[in-house]
């Protein structure tokens, strides 16, 4: 009797024996070359040489025995050989899969080492910058500080593409996007700071971008290591104690450590008010085949009450109008109207033993679904009203250039009308942007949005306290120096620069 198995396929002409042929010296050309590399920053990495060559040489091997099965044999009559060894072929391919992926997992190991190292070192020439006496000094520890934030940027941008959570490669480019804002503000903080050492909000302002620049390689940290977050307040990224300049930048850095985006329960997946609706639809919907239980019933309730509890942004927003509050207040007794029908249903069908929901139950599901997806519908309107009415009178040709042209030309009651409409501009801003992180429907958004309303609350302060300054100062000679004023300029010019970033999501 044959023992022909009909899962092998005779191999029938030369085109397809070529073919496998050329396929099997690909692979181990393939394999030749990326082991080449492997081997090459096994040189350079003493720590994972033993490991890297061990796995290029199971790797290499595996390649060589693809190479050979797929080459054409002869039996022993001078025939071809009729049948592929896939049993063999497989087993080879296994091990080439679990040589290579230890190879990346090596590979991605010196990758993660290179990065930290590389932030840790751009931390040491912060607290350099920080502590420098004079110019000369300042130059210095400026140049070698921005040779190695290149460096930085560049893993960074290579690191960032092979993150595969969306919302870590969003955190990760939101820290680098203010990595590299912050280096330019950080020069004319410095140099303001030096030619007032005396000034404490032109020390302020400079402590203030450190103090950003540093959490924000907090959050490459978090992203990188994935979920461990360095202490800000005690230590540098690479462990060495921050030296302190006063009480004043305890109680800053006090503050930004409670308020920081850096938190870890703001670093996770948070739950938005989209969030939290799109959670209580799934638990309405699995009442279908739960049923609704003693337990599923807390749980609803628990998802009603975190939908009702966010909700309250945009009710106590002092910027929502009286319409779109009056609203969401309905909407939210409506929904907890049509939940409790649902409940009341299923109470029913528990009672009579009912395993299966009836017509009057579906009808209780569908209003619930419904009230939940207008309530939805009704906050994300309040949102995009409220960022549409604030881009009416965000063009930088209005307000910014006028605090500018006020300051040059020393307008000084025109500069203290625009700074109070700067404050209120703040405000509003600070507020949509909390908003808009309830509604945004990507979590790359999520994170940009709430990364925007953290560097509105850090250098909204910092621009109305330089307003003030010059303000306080017009008689002075400070008012005129050049570089004072570049800084203030430059604040500005940071405060607004991410808000710009995030509305065109909205509006596209």
């Amino acid at each position: 009797m044959s023992s022909y198995n009909p899962r092998e396929r005779p191999l029938r002409g030369d085109k397809t024996l070529n073919a496998i042929v050329r396929c099997g010296q690909a692979v181990h050309l393939s394999i030749e070359r990326f082991v080449t590399l492997g081997e090459a920053m096994a040189d350079d990495n003493a720590e994972i040489k033993v490991d890297m060559y061990e796995a290029c040489r199971d790797a290499r091997a595996a390649g060589s025995m693809i190479e050979h099965l797929c080459e054409v044999q002869h039996d022993d009559g001078g025939q071809l050989r009729p049948y592929a060894d896939k049993h063999h072929l497989a087993r080879a391919a296994r091990a080439l899969l679990s040589a290579v992926t230890r190879i990346l997992l090596l590979a991605d190991t010196v990758v993660v080492k290179q990065l930290l190292n590389t932030k840790d070192r751009v931390s040491i020439s912060l607290n350099r910058l920080e502590n420098v006496a004079n110019f000369t000094e300042f130059v210095k520890a400026f140049s070698q500080f921005g040779t190695e934030m290149v460096e930085l940027a560049n893993l960074m941008n290579r690191s960032q593409n092979d993150v595969n959570n969306e919302r870590r490669r969003a955190q990760m480019a939101a820290a680098r996007q203010v990595l590299e804002r912050s280096t330019v503000l950080l020069l004319t903080a410095s140099k303001a700071c030096l030619r007032h050492p005396d000034c404490d909000s032109a020390r302020e302002n400079r402590d203030t971008v450190f103090l950003q620049m540093r959490r924000s390689m907090d959050v490459i940290h978090y992203v990188i290591k994935e979920g461990v977050i360095p202490e800000l307040a005690g230590t540098t990224s690479n462990g060495e104690p921050r030296r302190n300049h006063g009480a004043h930048r305890r109680s800053r850095a006090h503050h930004y450590n409670h308020t920081g985006p850096h938190r870890a329960e703001e670093m996770e997946p948070c739950l938005t008010v989209c969030n939290a609706i799109k959670k209580f639809e799934d638990h309405v919907e699995m009442t279908r085949m739960t049923m609704v239980s003693p337990a599923y019933r807390g749980l609803l309730t628990s998802a009603l009450e975190s939908v009702v509890e966010r909700s309250q942004d945009f009710t106590d927003s002092a910027y929502t109008s009286h319409e779109h509050r009056e609203r969401i207040l309905l909407l939210c007794d409506r929904l907890k109207m049509e939940l409790h029908q649902l409940l009341r249903v299923g109470m029913q069908l528990e009672q009579i033993g009912q395993v299966s929901p009836n017509e009057e139950m579906e009808g209780a599901i569908h209003e619930t679904l419904r009230a939940a997806r207008d309530l939805k519908l009704e906050l994300q309107t309040t949102a995009l009203e409220q960022a549409e009415e604030l881009l009416k009178y965000m063009d930088k040709s209005t307000l910014l250039n006028r605090l500018k042209h006020a300051s040059i030309t020393g307008d000084h009651p025109r500069l203290e009308e625009f700074s109070e409409r700067f404050s209120e501009q703040s405000d509003h801003l600070q507020e949509v942007c909390k908003l808009l992180h309830h509604v945004a429907s990507t979590e790359s958004v999520q994170v940009l949005s709430k990364n925007t309303e953290a560097c509105l609350q850090v250098y909204g302060p910092q621009v109305a306290k330089a307003l003030h300054i010059l303000l306080s100062l017009k008689n002075s000679v400070q008012i005129n120096n050049v570089g004072y004023k570049q800084n203030y300029f430059d604040l500005i010019e940071h405060f607004y620069f991410p808000v710009a970033k995030l509305l065109p999501f909205f509006f596209l």
